[in-house]
């Protein structure tokens, strides 16, 4: 019955917290482990479009990895403060975010896009305050 509370105290006071953006320049790089899908993270080709995915720094959620699929497919696992830039070929793209695990909530939020070629998308991962879990399109 400890555990319980403890899990409802911590949860309660994460909740009160929000993240903090931060920018290509001060995120770390998605480690190689946390990469599933190597070749969109590799060099551009040809006329293949850029999407960067900034996570939050901060406390809340920092315990967290969050899952991110592209059309469905895991591509990698991202954790607070860091980012990682895909490349995709043009046309129409699903983007999943999902959480869950330990003390994190069973989350997802999701995101839709059509890439002309050459076209560069950011995209901003943040857990405000309120709880829920957010991929907000910046550029």
């Amino acid at each position: 019955m400890k555990t319980i509370w403890h899990s409802i105290l911590l949860f309660s006071a994460l909740a009160g917290c929000s993240t903090t953006p931060v920018t290509s320049q001060t995120a770390q790089p998605v480690p190689p482990d946390r990469i599933y899908q190597p070749g969109d993270v590799g060099p551009a080709s040809g006329d293949e479009a850029s999407v960067q995915f900034l996570r939050d720094a901060g406390f809340a959620g920092a315990g967290c990895s969050h899952d991110l699929y592209v059309d469905n497919v895991k591509v990698f696992a991202i954790r607070h403060g860091e980012q990682i830039t895909l490349h995709l070929p043009p046309g129409h793209h699903f983007f999943r975010l999902e959480t869950g695990g330990g003390l994190c909530p069973n989350i997802a939020a999701s995101q839709e896009t059509t890439l002309a070629p050459g076209q560069h998308e950011v995209y901003r991962i943040l857990l405000p305050s309120d709880g829920n879990l957010r991929l907000t399109r910046l550029q």
